[in-house]
Protein backbone atom coordinates (compact mmCIF):
# COMPACT_ATOMS: atom_id res chain seq x y z
CA UNK A 1 0.00 0.00 0.00
CA UNK A 2 1.21 3.65 -1.17
CA UNK A 3 1.09 6.02 1.85
CA UNK A 4 -0.50 9.26 1.08
CA UNK A 5 1.97 12.31 1.43
CA UNK A 6 1.15 15.66 1.92
CA UNK A 7 2.61 18.56 -0.12
CA UNK A 8 4.21 19.69 3.21
CA UNK A 9 6.42 16.44 2.66
CA UNK A 10 9.91 16.53 1.16
CA UNK A 11 11.35 15.12 -2.18
CA UNK A 12 13.55 13.13 0.19
CA UNK A 13 11.75 11.82 2.81
CA UNK A 14 9.43 10.48 -0.35
CA UNK A 15 12.91 9.28 -1.79
CA UNK A 16 13.87 7.15 1.52
CA UNK A 17 10.46 5.31 1.44
CA UNK A 18 10.59 4.39 -2.27
CA UNK A 19 14.11 2.80 -1.73
CA UNK A 20 12.99 1.47 1.67
CA UNK A 21 10.50 -0.15 -0.50
CA UNK A 22 12.71 -1.27 -3.22
CA UNK A 23 15.16 -2.71 -0.61
CA UNK A 24 12.62 -4.90 1.00
CA UNK A 25 10.73 -6.46 -2.41
CA UNK A 26 14.78 -7.10 -3.32
CA UNK A 27 15.66 -9.13 0.03
CA UNK A 28 12.32 -10.67 -0.61
CA UNK A 29 13.20 -11.96 -3.94
CA UNK A 30 16.75 -13.07 -3.13
CA UNK A 31 15.56 -15.07 0.06
CA UNK A 32 13.60 -16.83 -2.11
CA UNK A 33 16.57 -17.50 -4.84
CA UNK A 34 18.13 -18.60 -1.66
CA UNK A 35 15.87 -20.93 -0.92
CA UNK A 36 15.40 -22.71 -4.60
CA UNK A 37 18.83 -24.78 -4.40
CA UNK A 38 19.14 -25.31 -8.13
CA UNK A 39 19.29 -21.93 -9.02
CA UNK A 40 21.81 -21.23 -5.76
CA UNK A 41 24.21 -24.17 -7.06
CA UNK A 42 23.84 -22.71 -10.92
CA UNK A 43 24.41 -19.20 -9.64
CA UNK A 44 27.83 -20.54 -7.53
CA UNK A 45 28.83 -22.85 -10.21
CA UNK A 46 28.54 -20.07 -12.78
CA UNK A 47 30.59 -17.54 -10.79
CA UNK A 48 33.06 -20.19 -10.14
CA UNK A 49 33.15 -21.09 -14.10
CA UNK A 50 34.28 -17.40 -15.01
CA UNK A 51 36.56 -17.02 -11.68
CA UNK A 52 38.37 -19.94 -13.75
CA UNK A 53 38.11 -18.71 -16.66
CA UNK A 54 39.82 -15.04 -15.42
CA UNK A 55 42.26 -16.47 -13.69
CA UNK A 56 43.67 -18.84 -16.75
CA UNK A 57 43.53 -15.76 -18.46
CA UNK A 58 46.26 -14.52 -16.27
CA UNK A 59 48.15 -17.13 -15.75
CA UNK A 60 48.27 -17.32 -19.11
CA UNK A 61 48.99 -13.09 -19.94
CA UNK A 62 45.73 -13.61 -22.50
CA UNK A 63 43.56 -11.07 -22.72
CA UNK A 64 39.49 -10.89 -21.47
CA UNK A 65 37.32 -9.82 -23.88
CA UNK A 66 34.04 -8.32 -23.37
CA UNK A 67 32.68 -6.65 -26.36
CA UNK A 68 35.03 -5.08 -28.59
CA UNK A 69 37.48 -4.20 -25.50
CA UNK A 70 40.55 -6.41 -24.57
CA UNK A 71 41.38 -6.48 -20.71
CA UNK A 72 44.42 -8.01 -18.98
CA UNK A 73 44.15 -8.82 -15.20
CA UNK A 74 47.61 -7.90 -13.13
CA UNK A 75 48.61 -9.11 -10.11
CA UNK A 76 49.32 -6.00 -7.42
CA UNK A 77 53.41 -6.76 -7.85
CA UNK A 78 53.37 -7.09 -11.61
CA UNK A 79 51.36 -3.27 -11.24
CA UNK A 80 54.14 -2.27 -8.88
CA UNK A 81 56.89 -3.51 -11.83
CA UNK A 82 54.79 -1.52 -14.12
CA UNK A 83 54.82 1.87 -12.06
CA UNK A 84 58.21 1.66 -11.14
CA UNK A 85 59.48 0.84 -14.54
CA UNK A 86 57.82 4.25 -15.60
CA UNK A 87 58.77 6.10 -13.61
CA UNK A 88 62.65 4.79 -13.68
CA UNK A 89 62.25 5.43 -17.33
Amino acid sequence: MIPHFNKEETQTQIEKYLLLNIYQRRDCILKELEENEAFFTGIVTGINLYQSKVVMAHDRKEAIIIGDNLYYIQSGRERLEEAIDKICK
